[in-house]
C-alpha cells in the first residue's frame, strides 16, 4: 500500500533497479506523470506508439523500441478497457526487459477470469479513481524478494517525508530564516519538500502549452553524467501536486477497507452507464471501442473516437456548456518540449490521432439517468447545447 499509483510506480522503478541512463518503455498516449516519474529516477523515458483501435502498446511498436539501455515496460490499461498483455508480457521476457502492469485506471478490469494489475513483475492500482477516498495505491507483486525491496523504500521515502514535514511545521511555527530552513533539512538528510526548492525550481522550469519545459542548462545536465539530485529535486518541486510520499494514515487505510466492500457494486454501475451509451450512441460521427474478447472493463471513462476532430471540438464544446467536464484526453508525450527531446527520430501516428480524435465520457455512479441522457443526446446531434 502507498500513499498513490504514482508513488507505487516509483517504489516499484527503485526496487527492480532502474537508474541513470536505463530506459523505460512507456505509451506515448499516457499521462505525463510517466515520464516525469521515470525522469526523477535519473531513467529516461523511451515513448512507443499504441493501437488505434485499443489504445494500448503493441508487440510490434514496442519491439522497435526496445534496445540494449532497455530496462522495463510499462503497459497502460487506458479509461478502465482491459488489454490482454499476454504478447506483450512475451516480448518483455524474451528481450530480459521488467513488466510493469499499469492498472491505475483499470482497477477490478479483468481478462480471461484474471485481473489487471497481476501480469508481469509488479502490478499497479490507483484507488482514488474508483474508490470514494482521497489517495492510495497499491504496488502488486508474487516475488517476494522484490515485495520486500519495495516495502523498504517506501519506508525509507514515507520516514523521510514524515520527519520533514514534522520540521517544516516547525520552522513555520518558529519563523526560522531561509538559511536555517537549509540547515534544518540538510539535517534530516531530506531536500525535496515545497518551500526549500520552489524558488530554484521557478529558474530551471517552467511551463509551456501546458507542458513543464526545462531550461537549456537543465538539458545540457541531463545529457551529460552530471545530473544533480537538486534537478530533480526542483522538478518534483515543481510538480508538488502530484508527488505524494507521506505514510498513509489509519483512519485513511480503514475508509479504504470500507470502500472495498462496495467495489462490485460500483462496478455494476459503471457497466450499465458504459452499456446504455454503446447501445444509444449511434451518430456517424464517431466510433465505440470494441470490448477486447473474455474481458470485463471497469470504466474509468468510456471513450469515443471521432471521425473528424472539428466536430469532436464542437462536441466538447456542446458539453462544457451543459456544465460537463472533460478530462483525461491527453496529448502525445513525444510532444513534451523536455521529453520529446529524448526520442527524436520516432513515429508517433497513431498516438497522434488519438490525441485529435478520442473522447473519454463521463461514467460516474452518482451521474443521474437525466444527465446522462443529456450527454447521449449531445453527442447524437439531437440538441444543442
Amino acid at each position: 500500500m502507498c500513499s498513490s499509483g504514482r508513488s507505487a510506480i516509483r517504489y516499484s522503478l527503485l526496487a527492480l533497479g532502474i537508474g541513470h541512463k536505463d530506459e523505460v518503455i512507456i505509451p506515448d498516449f499516457a499521462c505525463e506523470i510517466l515520464p516525469i516519474t521515470v525522469f526523477c529516477l535519473g531513467a529516461s523515458p523511451k515513448f512507443c506508439d499504441i493501437e488505434r483501435h485499443t489504445l494500448a502498446l503493441s508487440s510490434k511498436h514496442v519491439k522497435k523500441c526496445i534496445s540494449p539501455k532497455a530496462k522495463a515496460l510499462i503497459f497502460v490499461h487506458l479509461y478502465g478497457m482491459p488489454i490482454d498483455p499476454k504478447p506483450m508480457l512475451e516480448v518483455a521476457q524474451e528481450a530480459g526487459v521488467a513488466f510493469i502492469d499499469d492498472a491505475a485506471q483499470a482497477l477490478g478490469a479483468s481478462i480471461r477470469g484474471q485481473r489487471i494489475g497481476s501480469f508481469g513483475d509488479v502490478g499497479i492500482l490507483s484507488l482514488n479513481k474508483f474508490l470514494n477516498v482521497r489517495s492510495g495505491g497499491v504496488a502488486l507483486t508474487n516475488d517476494e524478494e522484490l515485495a520486500a525491496r519495495i516495502r523498504s523504500i517506501r519506508q525509507k521515502f514515507e520516514d523521510r517525508a514524515h520527519v520533514v514535514a514534522l520540521s517544516y511545521a516547525l520552522i513555520e511555527f518558529f519563523g526560522i530564516k531561509s538559511r536555517k530552513i537549509e540547515s534544518a533539512v540538510f539535517l534530516t538528510d531530506y531536500n525535496l519538500y515545497k518551500l526549500l526548492n520552489v524558488t530554484l525550481a521557478r529558474k530551471s522550469f517552467n511551463t509551456i502549452d501546458g507542458w513543464v519545459n526545462p531550461v537549456s542548462h537543465v538539458v545540457d545536465s541531463w545529457f551529460s553524467n552530471t545530473l544533480k539530485n537538486k534537478m530533480i529535486n526542483q522538478l518534483l518541486t515543481y510538480n508538488g501536486k502530484y508527488w505524494q510520499r507521506r505514510r498513509l494514515e489509519k483512519l485513511e487505510i480503514c475508509n479504504i477497507h470500507k470502500e472495498f466492500k462496495l467495489l462490485e457494486d460500483r462496478f455494476k454501475e459503471r457497466r450499465k452507464i458504459a452499456e446504455i451509451y454503446r447501445e444509444e450512441l449511434n451518430a456517424e460521427d464517431f466510433v465505440k471501442f470494441p470490448i477486447q474478447a473474455y474481458s470485463m472493463p471497469s470504466y474509468v471513462k468510456f471513450p469515443v473516437s471521432f471521425l473528424d476532430n472539428v466536430k469532436m471540438l464542437k462536441c466538447i464544446y456542446k458539453l462544457a456548456k451543459s456544465g460537463f467536464i472533460i478530462n483525461c484526453n491527453y496529448k502525445p508525450l513525444h510532444t513534451s518540449p523536455f521529453f520529446g527531446s529524448m526520442n527524436k527520430g520516432s513515429m508517433f501516428e497513431e498516438s497522434t490521432y488519438a490525441a485529435d480524435h478520442v473522447l473519454p465520457l463521463p461514467v460516474e455512479p452518482s451521474m443521474s439517468f437525466e444527465r446522462l441522457k443529456e450527454i447521449i443526446l449531445i453527442l447524437n446531434g439531437q440538441e444543442s447545447a
